[in-house]
């Protein structure tokens, strides 16, 4: 009983939780003044993204080095910790396609979808990629796309089942030409490069807060388990907020697989019509999203959609319910430059993008917007 009840894990737990909340209370109240608008030029946004990966890297690498020297926890022990979760991280990215393919119902694309294939074949020449990803469909109701790949598997780009029933061709390409900006950028290996030791501060917080629990309240290691329960709640305070600047990195590369597909298919407006469609449909059709896993969230196209408490890929409903099938499609007449305008303009919750990988849709629009200037002065 004396484990349940071990008052130095309740300590740390009761830490964790007040620094926490007072972190969240902060970025609330500020989160306008934290998350800006969208990166005025291509240069602005590289420059972003070099400062964000210094900041990261100095920041939880100083975080490692202040805990091994200064709180005596061994620097050899800390580094086999990141030298684990990094071995556990690359297991998992080289593993993962079979997981996505096995989970999002995948197939290569062939017969009417062969143009898919022909489209992706002809960007990847034009965008200079060594290898062209093979092109699957997933068969899910939700529209969205998605690139994923590891060095074993190879790469490839996913569509949709749901996005070829609503999006025009046209438009689908340009979808596909932000894809392979993430491949063409490694963003994968980016994401989990810069998340390594942040990913391994928190787990060592999670590790001295669970070593906290287990040594109970005993007399001859009471002041010496305090001491590192409160260390693990610090390193657990430290990762969640690493987070938000891994978090920020990644919607600093959705901005830059949209510029990537603004220049690679010429004109800009194509993507933000295509995203435009897609809020469209997701406002309008809230339970779709419920074919969506939001474990691998920053892959698609657009995530912000996901319902908060996840959801399945395959949802047995659609067999029962067939009726929730149907899927509110933008009519063809709809003047969806008037769309774009209109969601240019709209001002969204600055907080609940803090916690999101990827930027607001009004943002990638405005994004969007000033490189489909700065092609036209050209």
């Amino acid at each position: 009983m004396f484990l349940i009840l071990s008052p130095y894990w309740m300590f740390g737990i009761l830490l964790a939780s007040l620094i926490t909340a007072a972190i969240v209370g902060i970025l609330a109240v500020s989160a306008d003044k934290i998350v800006r608008g969208p990166p005025k030029s291509l240069f602005g946004l590289k420059a972003s993204m070099l400062t964000t990966i210094v900041v990261t890297f100095l920041g939880s690498v100083a975080v490692i080095y202040l805990v091994g020297i200064y709180f005596g926890l061994g620097v050899d022990w800390l580094y086999s910790t990141v030298a684990l979760v990094a071995v556990f991280m690359v297991l998992q990215w080289l593993l993962s396609p079979i997981l996505i393919k096995a989970v999002y119902r995948t197939k290569e694309a062939s017969g009417e979808e062969a143009w898919l294939v022909k489209s992706v074949s002809d960007l990847s020449k034009k965008a200079g990629l060594k290898q062209t990803p093979k092109v699957l469909i997933s068969d899910v109701s939700a529209p969205n796309a998605f690139a994923f790949g590891s060095p074993i598997s190879g790469n490839y780009v996913t569509v949709t089942r749901g996005l070829l029933n609503i999006l025009p061709q046209e438009e689908i390409v340009a979808v596909l030409g932000h894809e392979l900006g993430h491949l063409k950028h490694r963003d994968v290996a980016a994401l989990l490069a810069i998340s390594l030791i942040p990913s391994a501060i928190y787990f060592i917080g999670r590790m001295l807060l669970t070593w906290g629990w287990l040594a109970g309240d005993s007399r001859d290691r009471g002041g010496g388990s305090l001491f590192y329960v409160a260390v693990g709640a610090v390193l657990f305070i430290a990762g969640f907020i690493f987070q938000f600047l891994v978090t920020h990195f990644s919607r600093l590369r959705e901005y830059f697989a949209d510029a990537f597909s603004a220049k690679l298919t010429g004109n800009p407006r194509l993507l933000q019509r295509g995203l435009a469609r897609l809020t469209l449909v997701y406002e309008n059709n809230p339970h779709i999203t419920e074919d969506l896993n939001k474990s691998v969230a920053m892959l698609f196209i657009v995530n912000y959609l996901i319902s908060a408490n996840g959801g399945m890929a395959f949802d047995p409903s659609e067999y029962w319910f067939p009726s929730r099938k149907k899927v509110y499609v933008p009519p063809k007449d709809l003047d969806i430059d008037a769309v774009v305008e209109k969601l240019m303009k709209r001002k969204e919750s600055a907080f609940l993008e803090l916690f999101s990988d990827h930027p607001s849709t009004s943002k990638r629009l405005r994004f969007l917007e000033n490189i489909r200037k700065e092609l036209l002065k050209v």
